[in-house]
């Protein structure tokens, strides 16, 4: 059995979903294939969130700002638009995977505390979405 595949979207892939990619992977490991994309991607990671991740004890090595075009959709269990329900609506209504909602705010451009805060919120967000899927044996690789 493949691990659990989760991506995550934002608009601009540099703070929010690629924060949301390394929580998931410093969290669970190799049981879960974390990615992440951007409805209009930035081109690159913000040193800010690289900081606010590795501050908080995270390895942000390889990520980098893709767009939705980049990844394949079909290929993911769980899908989450960090922008609430507007990122839904760039989806293919065909998909299999579920599909959640966070309107997580966009620290882009605000002070450290800002993106600590954010860090901090998908953090929760995150374990809870793990902890969820814990009772439906997520797959030891």
């Amino acid at each position: 059995m493949a691990p659990l595949s989760i991506l995550y979207i934002c608009i601009g892939n540099t703070c929010r979903s690629p924060m949301a990619e390394v929580i998931t992977r410093g969290l669970a490991g190799d049981r879960v294939t974390a990615a992440s994309a951007g409805l209009m991607p930035f081109g690159r990671i913000v040193s800010s969130t690289v900081e606010t991740l590795e501050d908080l004890g995270y390895e942000p090595r390889g990520i980098s700002s893709k767009a939705l075009d980049d990844v394949d959709l079909t290929s993911f269990d769980i899908i989450v638009s960090l922008v609430g329900d507007s990122g839904l609506h760039y989806l293919p209504p065909t998909l299999g995977a579920q599909l959640e909602s966070w309107p997580i705010p966009d620290p882009y451009g605000e002070d450290d505390e800002v993106y600590l805060a954010v860090a901090r919120e998908l953090e929760r967000r995150i374990r809870d979405l793990l902890a969820s899927y814990e009772h439906r044996e997520l797959p030891i690789v």
